[in-house]
Formats: structure tokens, sequence, C-alpha cells
């Protein structure tokens, strides 16, 4: 938290007698000036000094600083904002095979074309696809304070008890703006591990199951085992923890490849063509948020190997203490229902182990504008008067720029199925001992929805799966 000095004493004087007065030509100096300024000041009346002051404290302070509460990762600068609203992309079409050749292709010679002729001629015509979308969302906000008049009156005597009570300002502010942007953007964060989720894993997905890392699944299958969650944990966890950073450098990697890949590719069929918008992400716009505490048990072994210029530099990630709940068991948890683009059809998302998200810095951003400060007239009675701070927050999220989750699924072994609309019993192959957790369309099924019979290892649910709805069960 900044804090002013008394050597801060004339440069924040300076500023807040030309917010009140006007007048660019003060110039405080020394005791002297900086009485004279004072009066000035407060001869402009209450309601201007206090506005002038959390003006300047917003404007001139708060604004010039980077916010550094968690969840910071994702704010961005005005310019890097304002220039999001509306985006135009482009989407990719395949190189054509050349026209100045007598091949199956292109017969013009043969066909005795010329070049005003039909299709395969110069003067073809193929307009750029393109799609637009819009991805912000703003909310204001206001937070209020009361200032006594006596203590007003009081700060402008000398420099220490000015200097106390911009302090005393500053703290208040700090605290309360730090709190509330920490947890918008802790909500925002959240809100994009769950959509991702639900959109990779759902019936009809709209983002490719790449964007969903589990990180048991992938070392079973890297090293042939089926442990589960907890023998991976508890007997496996430096090796474990090789196979993630590896993960983390090959999708690293991956990222900076222009494919449709990572990402909603928005794709549109034409003619028979696939179109789809392409991304890329430099290592110097990937973003990098891991749970801390998970990470904190291997970091000295294997971690750091992440964290340098040819991968992600330190500035580019941020260790997240929880996700949504500090309540101790829910740390590494999300369970929410997430807003998806386009009046996509949400659902609840409960993931109990989040590791961590890489993601473009296009992805997610949030930013908090200052939009003014407004005081209410004198109390004449209580001698008070309330000063009311104005805020603009805005968020975008955006599922056309990279990213990708990392969780930790229950392992062991799964089997897949899919729903008709009709069946409700599916019968498993693989020797189970005890049923782990069931999803249909990528949604965790209450352990009520179904039986389960060992002897004909028999999945039975009260009601049937949706037709196409993918059913994964896991078990030991």
């Amino acid at each position: 938290m900044a804090v002013f000095q008394i050597k801060d004493a004339y440069a924040v004087m300076n500023a807040l007698a030309r917010q009140a007065t006007a007048q660019a030509d003060l110039s405080v100096v020394d005791h002297t000036s900086f009485i004279d300024a004072g009066t000035k000041t407060l001869a402009t009346g209450t309601e201007n000094v206090l506005g002038s002051i959390y003006r300047t404290i917003a404007e001139v302070v708060m604004q010039s600083r980077k916010y550094t509460g968690k969840f910071g990762l994702i704010n961005a600068s005005e310019n890097q904002f304002n220039t999001r609203k509306a985006k135009v992309s482009f989407y990719a079409a395949d190189n054509e095979a050349s026209g100045a050749f007598n091949t199956d292709l292109n017969t013009n010679i043969a066909d005795g074309q010329d070049d005003g002729d039909g299709a395969g001629s110069m003067w073809e015509i193929k307009l750029p696809k393109v799609v637009e979308r819009f991805f912000l969302s703003e909310a204001v906000w206001d937070k209020h304070y009361t200032t006594p008049l006596a203590q007003l009156q009081s700060a402008f005597n000398n420099e220490a008890t000015f200097i106390a009570f911009m302090n005393g300002c500053m703290t208040e502010i700090e605290n309360d703006i730090e709190s509330t942007l920490e947890s918008r953007n802790r909500a925002l964060v959240t809100d994009r591990i769950a959509g991702v989720y639900l959109q990779a894993t759902s019936a009809t997905p709209t983002l490719g199951g790449e964007c969903v890392v589990d990180l048991i699944k992938y070392f079973n299958d890297e090293t042939g085992k089926s442990y589960t969650r907890d023998e991976v944990l508890r007997e496996h966890l430096t090796e474990f923890m090789e196979f993630f950073t590896s993960k983390i450098k090959i999708d690293s990697d991956r990222l900076e490849e222009r494919t449709a890949l990572y990402h909603n590719p928005l794709t549109i069929t034409e003619g028979g063509v696939d179109y789809n918008v392409l991304r890329f992400t430099p290592k110097a716009k990937q973003k990098l948020m891991l749970f801390s505490e998970f990470i904190a048990k291997a970091k000295t072994r294997v971690m750091p190997e992440i964290f340098n210029p040819e991968y992600l530099s330190l500035e580019n990630y941020e260790g997240v203490t929880y996700w949504q709940s500090s309540v101790p068991g829910k740390r590494m948890s999300i369970d929410c229902k997430p807003a998806l683009p386009d009046g996509a059809t949400t659902a609840e998302v409960a993931l109990d182990y989040v590791v961590g998200i890489l993601f473009d810095t296009d992805a997610i951003q949030s930013i908090n504008q200052f939009t003014g400060a407004y005081v209410t007239p004198v109390n004449a009675r209580h001698l008070y008067t309330n000063t009311w701070m104005h805020y603009k927050f805005g968020a975008i999220q955006d599922y056309t720029e990279n990213s990708i989750i990392y969780i930790l699924g229950e392992g062991g072994a799964t089997e897949t199925f899919e729903g008709d609309g009709s069946e409700v019993d599916f019968v498993l192959e693989g020797e189970v001992r005890e049923i782990l957790k069931v999803t249909v369309g990528g949604v965790e099924v209450a352990d009520t929805d179904y039986s389960y019979d060992a002897d004909t290892k028999t999945i039975t649910f009260d009601t049937a799966p949706a037709n196409d709805a993918e059913i994964v069960v896991w078990y030991k």
C-alpha cells in the first residue's frame, strides 16, 4: 500500500491545491507556501475540498500504479482494454492450386478459358470472411466515506497533520478498493475455468478437449498406469510433478502455433469447406496462474524450470492461494454456473482439484476506472459530510483467445458410453473395486441419481441420459 511521507507533503499539496482552486501557478515548496496553499484550498468550500482530495488520490495516486492484489495478472491498462470492446476476426482460407498449369483442378488451357471466364480465372472474387464479436461487460459501483468537519480543518494546520489525514484516506480507500477488485477478478478467473471445462466437455462442445488437461489421466496415460488421484499424490508426487512441468512446457510451445486449437475457432462451413478463426500466443503474451499451496510442495525440485525467458517469465505468473472459497478443504475447488458467450446454455460446474490456467493476455482482462468524486453538503447538526466515489469496472471474457485449464481428476480406470435418450443401464467391462465418479455431458451426477450392481457391473440411472450425451465412469 502507498504511504505518504512528510517529504511528499509539498508534492501532494501542489496536486490538491491545483485540483481544488484551478490555479496552475501555485507552487508549494516550504512551510509558508504550504500554509498559504492550504488556506486557499479550504476557502473553496468543504464540498470542493473533499471532492478534490478524493479525486487527487484516485487520479494521481491510485491510477499511477499497478494494482497488486491477488488475481492482478488479468488487469489491463486503459489502452489495452479500450481497444478490445469489439473484435473483428478473419477466417483462415486454404491456399489454392495455381491456374498457370494444365491440371485436373485447373483446365484453363484445355477448356480454352481466358481471364474473364468463370471459376478458376484470375478475376474470381474471393472476399475475406470475417466475424465480429463483443466481449465487454461493464458495471458501475460506488464507495462512500464520512469525514468530520473538524478533522478536515485541522488537516491543513501543518505538514504532519496533513500527511496523517491523507494517509488515513489512503488506507481506507486502498483496502476497500483492493478487496473489491480482488473479488471481482477472482470471480472472472473462476468463471473462465468453469466455462472452459463446460464448453470442452458438453455434448456439443465449442472448445476442443485439448483445452482441459486432466493431469492424473495424463500421468497415467504417459506411464501406462491407472493410479487414482490419491495414489499419485501420496506415492508418486515427485515423478508426477516432473510430468506436470513438462506438460506446461509442451502446452506453452503449442500455444505459439497458429491453429484452431485451444480456443473457440467460430467454425463456419460454406460450399462444403470449413473455415476457422486461427490464433497463436507468443510466450510474452502467455500468462499462468497456479494453485500455490499445491505447487509449493515440489517447487524447489522441478517447478523453477518453467520460469525462464524461454518459457514464462515471473511477471507473467501468479500463485493463487484459493480459487473461490478460503474455507479449508475448498481452496482448490470451484463450484459455479459460468456465463457463456452468445447465449449458450450453461450449467453448474463443480471441480474439486483445480491446479491452474494458462491463457492468452487477451483472453481475460479487467480494468477499474475512476469516474468521479461527489460530496454531500455539511450536516449542520453533526458537522460531517459524505464523499461518494464512483467507479466503472470492465471485464472481457474472450473464448476466441487461447486458454488451457489444468485439473486433477479422480484417476483410476474410466469407461465411456453414449446416451440415446432411453437407455438407463450401462455395463462396465473392467475389474471394479469402487465407483469414484460418474459424469453425463461433463457434469457430475449425484450418487443418489444412479445405482451400481457389483454382481453384474451395471450402472443404472434413475433418468435416461440424453441422446448423444457422453457418459464417463471413473472407478478403482
